[in-house]
């Protein structure tokens, strides 16, 4: 008669942050499970991410998950337009290449260039507003003749 010594395994299922830090949980686990401890955040179990892991999906012991940042959330295009806004912008072809060259245009620098074209305008407004034309006098009556 002899004893008998048997080695379990643990189920340890490991998920990457993006900063490199693994994380390990106790099998069974639901993605939900991961998730409500990192909100906003998703799950992937492949780089780069093709997919996201549906919440209610059991995690596997045994494979590497990639627990991956809040989604950046895409431009809301509803009936009421919450959180966007449009805008027509006229400019010159010159304006349109030095865009292009910088590799395009951030949000602050287009309403910095907004506010400024707004101030010039209004100027130019006051501008009109002061200038009148300076009309002689005609003068009326038969004094004149053709």
């Amino acid at each position: 008669m002899g004893n008998c010594l048997v080695l379990q395994e643990k189920k340890v299922i490991k998920i990457m942050r993006m900063d490199g830090e693994i994380l390990q949980y106790q099998s069974p686990l639901q993605v939900q499970q991961v998730l409500d401890e990192f909100p906003g955040h998703a799950i992937s179990n492949e780089l780069p991410v093709v997919t996201y892991l549906d919440p209610a999906m059991s995690m596997r012991h045994g494979q590497l998950y990639y627990l991956l940042p809040p989604k950046k959330p895409a431009a809301q295009t509803s009936d009421a337009g919450a959180g966007v806004i449009r805008i027509k912008l006229v400019i010159t072809k010159k304006e349109l290449k030095d865009m292009l060259r910088k590799g395009g245009v951030s949000p602050d620098d287009m309403l910095s260039f907004l506010q400024r074209e707004q101030s010039n305008r209004s100027t130019e407004k006051e501008r009109s507003v002061e200038w009148r034309p300076t009309l002689e006098s005609i003068p009326e009556g038969n004094d004149f003749c053709w």
